[in-house]
This record gives C-alpha cells, structure tokens and sequence, in this order.
C-alpha cells in the first residue's frame, strides 16, 4: 500500500509504522487520535469496532506491518491480542529475512557463477584426488573436455615429470603444512602440446569436506617471450663481447707489422745506402711479411663479414683433390714460415684412398684446410708430427688434421668456432681468432660437418666430413 520514497499519511497503519509500536485502537482512541492531529487521513471501512497494528522489523528496522481488524459487535482485542499478534508478526518477519537472504545468496551465485565462468583464469576444485569443479577457462587451458577432467585423477593432463611434485604440495597443502602457494608446472593437451602453466592454491571446505581450490593461467607464450627476450640479451652482450675482442685484436694484430714495415722502411731510408745487398733485401722481406700478414688477416675479416651476412657463394665443381691437398700442405708451409720454421714440423700426409677428382669449391677448401693446416703447424712450437689424411668413407669425402701442438682445454672446446675467440693457453703466438669461424661457415657452405677432439697426450684432431 505504500510505496518507496512517498512520505507517509496520517493514516492508521502509517502511525504504527512512524511510531515503531503495537497499537490497539478501539472507537474513543480513534477519536481521541484524530482530534489530536495524529490520524487524520484514514481511509478505507472505518466501521471496525477494534483494530490492531503491530511493527514487523525485518534487519533491525521496521519494514512493515501485521493488521487484524474487527467489525462485529462484541469485539475487543486485548493486550494478550498484541502479544500474540507481535509473536506472528516476529515470525513473518523472519521469514521473510529468510527469503530475501536467499534470494541475494541466488542473486550473489549467479553474479559469481558468471564471473568464474567468463574470467581468463582457470579455476578448479580438487577433492579426494579429483576435479569436483573446473571453470570453462580451465577446460580451454588444458585442452580436454570438462566429462574427461571430472572422471580422471586431477593430475590426468599433468607432465608426467612434474607430477610427483604437484602430488607432494597437493597432499601438504591438505595436511596443513607449509606450502609455497604458487608455483609452475607443465601439462600435455589432447593435441600433445606441451604448455607450461602457473598455479596458485589455498585449502577451502567443499560440502564440508576439505578441498583445495586453485586458479591456473598458461604462461606459455610469456615464458616464451622471456627466454627470447633473455637470449636477445645474451645475443647482444656477445655482440658487445665481440665487439671488444675485435677491437683488441685489431689493435695489437695491425699495430705489431705496422711498426714492422714503419722501422723496416726508416733502415732503408737513413740506411739503405750503407746496408750490404743481402741485408737490404732481408729487410725488404720483412716489409713484405707483414703487409702479407695484414692482408691476410684483412681477408679473414672480409670473409667472416660476408659469412655472417650469408653472402659467400657456393661453386662447386670437378677438381683435383690430391693436388688441391699437396698445395694446401705448401702454402701452409710458407704462410707459418714468418712464425716459426717449418723445419722443426714435420707434414705427413697420407691421400692414397683419394679419387683423383672429387666435386668441391676450391676456393672454400683453401679456407677451410688453409687455416687448419696453417694451425696445426703454428701451434706445434715444439714441433712433432703434423698428419693430413683425406680418404672416402661411403658418401663423404673425409679430411683429417692431427697435430702434436699444446692442445685445446677441454672447457673451451664448445666455444672455438666462435669469432674472435683463442684458447686460453696460446700464449705469444700470434692470431686473431677468426681462422676456426670462417672454416665453420666454408663447412657449413659444403653441408658438412666439423668436430674436434684431443689427441693423447697432447694435440688436435680436426676431422671435416663432406
């Protein structure tokens, strides 16, 4: 009869509800309450011989009211009336207390049920060793449908090596321990991919049984981004790295037959005319040895620059292999001659199992067995023996380099065909780390394969496989 935001009348129920009270009225009161302004506006049958209003508080505050009304002769309610009535009354009220709170609990489910349905995470129950409530988030992340995830064991689609993991934190989180409450494992969807997944879990009562709910998001494509970001990090500090190297090789590998040819020039200028024949052309040697050495070390610059840019060409065509490999051997011989006598290393080459041609890049061979060779004899100071055998095995051609020189530590092995880099034990002999890097990119070129191992005691074995 009364609607919200309207103020109240000057009726009969109005004045239960204004003053918050039982109210038992008979004719003379009514009377007595109009002439005192209070009830002024009742409407309806005023015919009632007595009438009773009692407050109904629903939460604390009145929010309505039971009426009962009597209009036959005789009828009188009395003070025990207003008990009963407020005792109905109270009942009403929690009824309907009742009702509302289950309608806002309906209304709260449904607002919760559609978050938990529509959000982004996944969200599950596990109770007694199994799903009892998976969101569609979930079903999405883990890539099997909802029946199959609710009638296996929760840890179906868990990566069978992080399964005895989830286990452990599973059953300390439901014994009350101390469990880290976020922590990342990976699954195997129906499609055999595998995704790696973070988990967040806290114990809960589910049916007043203990239970644990979790909420799940695939951090795949996160991880993935990290580790690319961190190897774009890596792959910048080697550049830096390399940067530096570069920088101290050039520095001290063109400064050294720079200051060669500058004195060698200054003898011939203030001295030429004095020097006996053999000691000017001696000197002249020397000038022509270190432009030799800049050269060559220019062109391994060049080289690896245009390997890295994956502008060396590949032509291959019929040549003769075993004099390409007596060549090799000569100009091996006279490329070390300014490093250390060749005498004191003794090349031993065995191409009887050669065929007489063979289909290779020539210019890609004298890179690759140039270099090989050329270290193989400046890293023997002691001298020893310098093997070079080249034989077919099956479809490959294979090349062997053995040496007896200082060897190569073992925890640098993996790093030797990178730019710029030099074992730690080479000491005075001169370098620029780029011969290995450019034999791998000629290699590469021919499809073929590179491997280096130890010799016992000491020294090197290259073996190239084309």
């Amino acid at each position: 009869m009364q609607c919200n935001d309207v103020p109240y009348c000057n009726g009969l129920s109005e004045y239960v509800l204004r003053t918050g009270k039982p109210q038992l009225i008979d004719h003379p009161r009514f009377l007595a309450l109009q002439a005192a302004g209070e009830i002024t506006e009742a409407s309806g049958d005023l015919s009632f011989t007595s009438w009773l209003g009692v407050p109904m508080f629903i939460q604390g505050v009145v929010s309505g009211l039971l009426v009962v009304q009597g209009y036959e002769p005789g009828i009188a309610y009395s003070a025990a009336d207003v008990g009963i009535l407020s005792f109905v009354a109270n009942h009403v009220s929690s009824a309907i207390e009742r009702h509302q709170a289950l309608e806002e609990l309906r209304r709260s489910e449904a607002r919760y049920r559609t978050v938990i349905e529509n959000v982004g995470v996944g969200v599950v129950v596990v109770q007694g060793g199994r799903m009892v409530f998976a969101n569609p988030s979930l079903v999405r992340i883990v890539g099997y449908p909802l029946d199959y995830l609710l009638s296996n064991p929760y840890t179906a689609a868990v990566h069978p090596e992080d399964v005895a993991g989830m286990v452990d934190r599973h059953q300390r989180r439901l014994r009350g321990e101390e469990v880290e409450s976020f922590y990342s494992f990976r699954i195997i969807t129906q499609a055999g991919a595998v995704r790696t997944l973070e988990l967040s879990a806290v114990k809960i009562e589910w049916g007043k049984r203990d239970a644990t709910l979790m909420f799940v998001v695939d951090a795949t494509e996160r991880l993935h981004a990290e580790q690319a970001q961190r190897m774009t990090l890596q792959k910048q500090a080697e550049l830096n790295a390399m940067k530096t190297r570069f920088i101290s090789m050039a520095s001290h590998e063109f400064r050294t037959p720079l200051a060669i040819i500058l004195s060698s020039v200054e003898l011939l200028k203030y001295y030429g005319d004095r020097l006996p024949a053999c000691e000017k052309s001696e000197v002249i040697g020397t000038i022509e040895s270190g432009v030799q050495r800049m050269t060559g070390m220019l062109d391994r610059v060049l080289q690896l620059g245009k390997a890295e840019a994956q502008l060396l060409e590949f032509q291959p065509r019929q040549i003769h292999l075993a004099a390409l490999c007596h060549s090799l051997v000569d100009d091996a011989y006279t490329h070390t001659q300014h490093l250390q006598p060749a005498a004191t290393c003794q090349v031993v080459t065995d191409f009887t199992a050669l065929p007489p041609t063979g289909c290779f890049d020539e210019k890609l061979l004298r890179h690759i067995f140039g270099n090989l060779l050329s270290n193989a004899i400046k890293y023997s100071p002691r001298g020893g023996t310098v093997r070079f055998r080249v034989y077919v095995d099956g479809a490959q051609t294979v090349f062997e380099v053995s040496d007896q020189g200082i060897g190569i530590p073992d925890d640098e092995l993996p790093h030797l065909f990178e730019p710029f880099h030099r074992a730690s034990n080479v000491g005075d002999i001169q370098g620029t780390g780029l011969g290995l890097a450019v034999v791998k990119n000629a290699v590469d070129l021919h499809g073929g394969q590179i491997e280096v191992c130890r010799v016992q005691p000491q020294g090197t074995c290259f073996t190239v496989r084309i």
